[in-house]
């Protein structure tokens, strides 16, 4: 569908997600004995609204980047707190103001914990995280990984499958000593550790930790014999075949399909030969490699339109069936991981390890979410989480125009006996809110960068 097909994803997910937060906000104002004057989906001008048997006016707005729940007596200013009614928000003591706030972030943490067990009952299918190629003159080959070993753990700590790695390895980055255990031959070799310097490691936009380190997952066995060759492609017209083996391209022995990738997409679109084995005879012939646009990468690449043979090699992938209380567990270990990942990704942003190129706005969003629709609701489910965790962290930033700047205010008021004064208030708002806008608009600003 396209840019639609974005929009509605993206809507649909930022729906459930700003419903979710609000809803938070909501149902502890009303456990609180709070008056709620207004629920409303979006900002701005009021579209369509209901008012409930309860007082409260139930609204769509026009700008549909959030939502809001109006309280009452909430911006009323600290003077007046003699006359403020019972019902109302600042009325009520500083920790059940602090639940109110606190509410949102944790309701969309909880339903990241919701949909993880979905996903978990669902069956997850997880590699084993088994090196499928270092490549050479990089970071692992240095480090001594080598194709087929199993990675036991890092830092002590075990890792699982690769998601499992890949976070450890964006925890560690800037780490210099980052000791990794592995065992050859698919786990069933002898234990080695090696050392990973992770120092001088640093993440630009959409670039995976194992591609910076020269590392790749493992498929299975992938052959240099010949499993696709594409009609009306460069290898086609060149007379390749199913079933041919390569053996040499540029007078160079081929090994490895990874290396004969390289080769190709190092040959600068220059005529490449090649010497193929077809039934136990070899012969030899001349491509040229015509241009395809990567759109990740966002440059053309080589083009010769074969694919390889893989023999798959057992028990590399598994999968895991959980019962309702198994995952929900795992659910729980799944959102705490994200929540931390969040945090360090943080962290490393503002200290450079990570690219700030790395920021994301709603175009990436709408982007995830219509990628993973298409992959099938279970990976839909799974990215609502992920942007659920992202949501319910980043709002406890303590930025005054977050749900984290607010707690601040009254873990201050808790403290001091009083409010900040409504001139501070004011200001630091003002800061934070044009502190949110700039960065809002870095983010879309990366987000095009991107298309």
């Amino acid at each position: 569908m396209g840019v639609l097909g974005g929009i509605v994803y993206f809507l649909l997910a930022l729906g459930i997600l700003v419903t979710i937060h609000e809803l938070g906000h909501f149902l502890m104002a009303r456990a609180c004995k709070v008056k709620v004057l207004r629920f409303s989906l979006g900002f701005g001008p009021v579209i369509l609204q209901k008012t409930g048997k309860d007082g409260c006016e139930y609204a769509i707005s026009a700008i549909p980047l959030g939502g809001y729940v109006k309280m009452e007596g909430e911006n009323s200013p600290q003077e007046d707190t003699t006359e403020l009614a019972p019902d109302s928000f600042k009325a009520k003591s500083v920790w059940q103001r602090a639940l109110i706030i606190f509410a949102g972030p944790f309701f969309n943490i909880a339903l990241a914990v919701i949909l993880f067990t979905v996903v978990n009952l669902s069956g997850i299918q997880e590699r084993l995280p088994v090196v499928g190629d270092v490549v050479p003159h990089s970071l692992a080959s240095e480090s001594g990984f080598a194709v087929y070993d199993k990675i036991d753990s890092i830092k002590d700590k075990k890792v699982d499958n690769w998601s499992d790695f890949v976070f450890a390895l964006i925890e560690n980055l800037g780490t210099e000593h980052v000791t990794v255990s592995v065992s050859g031959d698919l786990g069933r070799g002898a234990i080695r550790t090696l050392n990973l310097n992770l120092k001088d490691i640093n993440l630009e936009r959409n670039e995976s930790p194992l591609e910076k380190i020269g590392l790749k997952i493992c498929y299975g066995n992938i052959t240099t014999v010949l499993d696709a060759v594409m009609e009306n492609s460069p290898a086609y017209a060149a007379g390749l075949r199913v079933n041919d083996e390569i053996i040499s391209i540029n007078d160079l022995k081929v090994n490895s399909w990874y290396r004969l990738q390289d080769e190709i997409l190092n040959s600068h679109f220059n005529e490449l030969n090649l010497v193929v084995k077809r039934d136990g005879k070899l012969y030899s012939t001349k491509v040229k490699p015509e241009p395809r646009y990567d759109k990740e990468k966002k440059i053309d690449r080589p083009f010769l339109g074969i694919g390889a043979k893989v023999i798959p090699l057992e028990g590399l992938t598994s999968l895991h069936k959980y019962t309702l209380t198994e995952g929900f567990i795992k659910a729980c270990k799944d959102a705490a991981m994200m929540s931390k990942l969040v945090v360090v990704s943080a962290y490393k942003l503002l200290n450079g390890t990570i690219s700030a190129d790395n920021i994301s706005g709603p175009i990436a969003i709408a982007k995830g979410a219509q990628e993973s629709a298409q992959f099938g609701f279970v990976m839909f489910l799974s990215f609502l989480a992920a942007i659920s965790v992202n949501l319910g962290i980043l709002n406890l930033i303590p930025i005054p125009v977050l749900d984290g700047g607010q707690l601040v205010f009254l873990a201050y008021e808790a403290v001091m006996g009083k409010e900040p004064s409504a001139g501070v208030q004011r200001m630091l708002t003002a800061i934070g809110a044009g502190l949110l806008l700039t960065l809002t608009i870095f983010a879309i600003f990366n987000d095009i960068k991107g298309l």
